[in-house]
């Protein structure tokens, strides 16, 4: 099932549409309960403003619900997931969002494939803005400025930040609010607006870009990351997982990890899938689609984008090179093999 999202509001109607449940209108709020033979459970979204929505979900799926997302506007989303299990794959990048996460996403013009596993409770929260909606708040061109680099700063990526009291705190506060009507929409306004707060707080609005200190322990620990990530490049341990082993939040190693390497972690896997795959097509002959599971990828198709990143080409085009070189070496050898018989 495909959505398109043109809008930051599209999703929730396009789901409606596709799942063909009933929805309660309230002006700025409306309420889609799943149709039985789907689920049970509802969402609930909120619009504040044009660029600007609240998504609250608690739904369990009968059948793993399976969605391809075109997301074809900006859209900056901070979402809370208080149960449920979510697997997002998008441009070779996957990320996966348990019971008690939180992400962070800035996304346009990609497509995500999103699967929420069935007989799982999902309730999570969605706060949803357009950047531009965003940026109203900067108070002059230099606090303009911030916020874009704090916002590119998580560009085509979903992040997890840290999950301080406080957010769990207010994500409580958002989901058991107890006002209706206007006071509703003003206390959850101002929630949304706290959260944003908290997690830039968390985020270190302000310092993206800026040098953490690092301790020599620490830069052991993130070396050993460094080793762990290469090992398992074609089957990648999750960021929590890799921060268990090294005894470092997770905050902590993916900050420290970019500074200390010069890349993020998924980029040091990327580039070890890709001299991996290189491999593959150059000395062993695989084609696209072997290659691209050899190397820990589902899609082909994401596959052929990270090389075409990593190389300048698509690995179509580098085996049709390889043959037609094959092809002008056996020319060159039959050609010297007659050559020397004449000679004889």
């Amino acid at each position: 099932m495909t959505l398109n999202v043109t809008k930051i509001h599209d999703l929730f109607d396009q789901f409606t549409e596709m799942v063909e449940g009933h929805v309660q209108q309230r002006n700025w709020e409306q309420q889609l309960t799943i149709p039985s033979h789907i689920g049970k459970g509802n969402l609930i979204r909120t619009k504040i403003r044009p660029g600007m929505e609240i998504m609250l979900t608690d739904v369990t799926f009968k059948q793993d619900m399976k969605l391809h997302i075109q997301e074809s506007c900006q859209l900056f989303e901070l979402s809370y997931c208080v149960n449920g299990e979510i697997h997002c794959d998008w441009n070779g990048k996957n990320s996966l969002t348990i019971t008690q996460t939180g992400n962070v996403l800035f996304l346009e013009d990609v497509r995500v494939y999103e699967e929420k596993k069935a007989d799982i409770r999902n309730q999570l929260l969605e706060i949803r803005f357009t950047p531009a909606e965003l940026l109203r708040y900067a108070e002059d061109v230099t606090e303009k400025r911030k916020m874009e680099k704090w916002l590119n700063h998580h560009r085509g990526n979903i992040d997890q930040y840290p999950n301080t009291p406080a957010i769990q705190r207010c994500v409580s506060e958002m989901i058991h609010c107890k006002h209706f009507g206007t006071m509703k929409r003003l206390y959850l306004e101002s929630k949304a607006l706290e959260f944003l707060a908290l997690f830039g707080e968390s985020d270190e609005y302000g310092h993206v870009g800026g040098n953490m200190m690092l301790r020599r322990s620490d830069i052991s620990k993130l070396e050993l990351a460094h080793e762990l990530v290469q090992e398992h490049f074609e089957q990648p341990l999750s960021i929590r997982t890799l921060s268990k082993r090294i005894e470092m939040n997770e905050f902590k190693l993916k900050k420290g990890f970019r500074e200390l390497f010069g890349m993020t972690i998924f980029e040091l896997v990327r580039q070890k899938r890709m001299e991996k795959a290189l491999w593959y097509l150059e000395v062993k002959r695989l084609n696209v689609g072997e290659a691209a599971a050899s190397v820990g990828y589902s899609n082909a198709s994401n596959f052929t984008t990270a090389f075409r990143k990593h190389y300048g080409c698509n690995p179509s085009d580098l085996i049709k090179r390889i043959n037609q070189l094959d092809v002008e070496n056996n020319k060159l050898k039959t050609s010297s093999h007659h050559q020397i018989k004449y000679e004889r």
